[in-house]
């Protein structure tokens, strides 16, 4: 595991009185589940048993840690497949819808309606170009 440190410093001048501050600020935060090796030896002084239910311990807690990423990796994977269910499913049934309004513009010409026609193959030809215009955008 490793140390992560975070730095503030911050510096305040007064010209005139001459007064000033300097803040510095420093913290350590370590990943690891087991004490320094100086720590370890320390607790080792106090009881002899400690640095065995130790490793024991930061053992348990990294197969904890590697299960726990395990799960997350199955909830994004069974998230994604829900996903690009949904988009193969919703391209289905645009298609689908588009080939319906060309076939109904198809019937109202063959039954002699061309207002018809020409609206349900103006709603066609919008929704197509609509695609094709937000293809690149995302939300």
């Amino acid at each position: 595991m490793s140390k992560q440190q975070i730095n503030h410093k911050q510096t305040n001048v007064a010209t005139q009185g001459g007064v000033g501050q300097q803040v510095e600020v420093s913290y350590t935060v370590s990943d690891s589940t087991l004490p320094s090796p100086q720590e370890l030896s320390d607790y080792q002084r106090i009881d002899p048993n400690i640095v065995k239910f130790l490793m024991e311990t930061a053992q348990k807690e990294q197969q904890h840690r590697h299960k726990m990423e395990v799960e997350k990796m199955k909830v994004v994977k069974s998230s994604e497949s829900r996903t690009t269910r949904i988009n193969l499913w919703g391209m289905f049934f645009a298609f689908l819808a588009l080939v319906t309004l060309v076939g109904l513009s198809a019937l109202a010409l063959y039954l002699d309606k061309p207002w018809f026609a020409g609206i349900f193959g103006f709603t066609a030809v919008v929704s197509i170009v609509s695609v094709f215009i937000n293809a690149g955008k995302t939300k």
